[in-house]
């Protein structure tokens, strides 16, 4: 009996053993394995963290080429013509810009701000002239120029960078409010005279007069490709090209040539070059 009971005994004491070493070496594997899931991440080597901001400021400044094409053929009468002479108007665009990026891919932009444009263009066309007291018909070459407070909505694209560049997309509208138009005509008193006297007494040039048939408002499609360029940390140069074109007419509904009554119709376009920064 007394060695029945040493044997259980020694069998009890053996498995406490080996149960011991078992949950010990369970516990041990559990904290390997949790010291290996807590491990902190590493950003990897090529992290921009100008690339991962959600907003960006900037400001942006160049000059735009413009002109005018009159887009009311069919409705003028036969032997009536308004066309441009092909002159291009130097203009300016500048102001301020914001680009907020509203997805996780930091590549996809939604951009906006607040900019001036200075534009305008050329138009030649027949229409009444007064001279004194009298009304003569006379062929103008006239200049417009126009100031507008644009605020543009646009989607802009921009690849990863490689080697601090970065290519870039972006297409939207110009919503454009008219701040001041001006207009200047110039025109021969006697087509027929001599050279000389076209250039010294029969060429009229009128001063800059206020033009009060502009729309009050202007919209614009715009597209273009750009490259920005990261200079240190959260600065960064850049240059588009833009192409755009304006949608509605330049002219107000109540604008109408004096020869022929005819609605005036004309639209703008632009080829922009603007540098910018962005911080």
């Amino acid at each position: 009996m007394k060695k029945i009971i040493c044997f259980i005994s020694l069998i009890a004491i053996v498995s406490c053993a080996f149960a011991q070493d078992y949950y010990s070496n369970g516990n041990n594997n559990k904290t390997k394995d949790k010291k290996y899931t807590v491990e902190k991440p590493q950003r990897p080597d090529n992290y921009n963290e100008l690339e991962a901001r959600r907003v960006v400021f900037g400001i942006t400044v160049g000059p735009t080429f413009n002109w005018m094409n009159w887009k009311n053929h069919k409705a003028a009468p036969e032997g009536y013509e308004r066309t441009s002479p092909g002159a291009t108007k130097i203009g300016l665009r500048y102001g301020v810009n914001l680009d907020v990026d509203l997805t996780k891919s930091k590549n996809f932009y939604v951009s906006t701000g607040v900019l001036i444009e200075h534009t305008g263009g050329n138009l030649n066309f027949n229409e009444n002239v007064y001279l004194i007291r009298d009304s003569l018909v006379r062929n103008i070459d006239r200049s417009y120029k126009s100031i507008y407070l644009t605020i543009p909505t646009a989607i802009t694209l921009r690849t990863p960078s490689f080697s601090n560049f970065i290519i870039c997309g972006n297409v939207g509208l110009y919503h454009s409010f008219n701040l001041y138009s001006r207009y200047q005509s110039s025109f021969q008193i006697d087509p027929s005279a001599e050279d000389i006297e076209k250039e010294s007494i029969n060429h009229i040039t009128t001063d800059w007069l206020k033009d009060n048939e502009v729309a009050l408002f202007k919209e614009s499609i715009f597209a273009g490709i750009g490259v920005e360029y990261v200079i240190k940390n959260n600065l960064k140069a850049k240059l588009y090209i833009n192409y755009a074109q304006s949608l509605n007419n330049y002219f107000s509904k109540n604008a109408k040539n004096s020869l022929t009554s005819v609605k005036e119709k004309a639209a703008i376009g632009t080829v922009e070059v603007l540098f910018g920064l962005s911080f």
